[in-house]
């Protein structure tokens, strides 16, 4: 990213200082630390259970988990060690981050993270427990409706917003790592809420819930911030700029455009068969990282597919946080202002039939 629009940006690593005067910011008074243990006492103080989905990442599971203690129900992520990390480096990196991410207060649209233990074979994160689904399932079950996808598009931003206040991007924001609790229109739950709106002679609300989950790419950021060494994130939703080692709180934003655009049209804004690197080639300057920004840079984005051809506002928005340069997108809180939030329920398009 250019150096002005890093000044532009402008946001400090308060995160750990406690020192920022941005009011969304989260302030860290205590540092937690990754408690080393046995898996001897892991055992005495969890219960690991099965499954919760199969990871695409080498040396890492993702499982139900109880604390024996009280009987909470709660979700853990393992990381081998050894495996799951390329080099001690990188283990440093995440530890530094986790501890970081861990010592955050509780703040409604990112998931908790109880705490981390540490044995000699592996990490285990301990979660809290989201409800819902996450928004891949949502969108393959097929429930979301224009007011619901603008209110997880909300919500999402909401989210970045006190994240990048405090100095932190996300890195690897995409539909997969945003959770979404959300009744279905036709059970008693969705139905009571449509009535409530109703009578209370208001617009139709979405009762969706939204938090953000996975932060092992949660980086500390300033404007100051050297390159990445490393292309992180998942090809068809990494910016442009990320492929050549520049990610920012811009980089998040370009994100939640294709969180927005697959959405609303059920279509990646991008072709797939722009990225075709393989593995081991997500290294900034390679020849493949090179090959797709070139390949963003021409790309055209469809902003009259339906239901954008009638929404006008959400066209607008989208296509702000899809601009190919940084310095184009708006920031968390610039789009949070933006008139497609304004626009009343009754006056939005449906969406197309999956």
């Amino acid at each position: 990213m250019m150096k002005a629009a890093r000044e532009r940006l402008g946001l400090s690593l308060a995160v750990s200082t406690g020192t920022t005067s941005d009011p969304n910011a989260i302030r860290v008074e205590h540092q937690k630390k990754i408690q080393a243990t046995t898996e001897e006492d892991v055992a005495r103080r969890y219960k690991l259970g099965g499954m919760v989905m199969e990871s695409t990442n080498r040396g890492m599971e993702v499982v139900w988990g109880t604390r024996l203690a009280d009987g909470r129900q709660c979700v853990i992520k393992t990381r081998q060690k050894g495996i799951s990390f390329k080099s001690p480096q990188e283990e440093r990196n995440w530890r530094s981050t986790t501890e970081v991410q861990m010592s955050m207060p509780k703040i409604d649209k990112l998931c908790q993270i109880f705490e981390v233990l540490e044995t000699p074979e592996r990490y285990l994160i301990i979660m809290e427990k989201v409800e819902g689904k996450d928004l891949f399932e949502q969108m393959e079950d097929g429930h979301l409706s224009h007011i619901d996808c603008r209110e997880v598009v909300r919500q999402t931003l909401d989210a970045l917003k006190v994240m990048h206040a405090s100095g932190r991007i996300h890195k690897d924001l995409k539909a997969e790592n945003v959770m979404v609790d959300l009744p279905a229109p036709e059970s008693p739950k969705g139905r009571a809420n449509r009535k409530e709106r109703l009578m209370d002679g208001g617009d139709v609300q979405s009762p969706a819930s939204v938090k953000l989950i996975d932060f092992d790419t949660v980086e500390d950021w300033e404007p100051t911030s050297p390159k990445a060494k490393d292309v992180l994130g998942t090809d068809g939703y990494i910016a442009p700029e990320a492929y050549l080692g520049d990610y920012s709180p811009a980089s998040d934003i370009y994100s939640v455009g294709v969180v927005m655009y697959k959405l609303l049209t059920g279509r990646f804004p991008s072709r797939e068969e722009i990225f075709d690197d393989k593995p081991g080639e997500n290294w900034v300057g390679s020849p493949a990282m090179k090959r797709i920004h070139e390949r963003l840079k021409t790309e055209k984005i469809n902003f009259t597919r339906p239901p954008l051809d009638r929404s006008p506002e959400a066209a607008e928005l989208c296509a702000k946080m899809l601009s190919f340069d940084p310095m184009d997108r708006p920031s968390a809180e610039e789009a949070l202002k933006h008139a497609w939030f304004l626009v009343k329920s009754n006056a939005l398009p449906t969406r197309p039939r999956r």
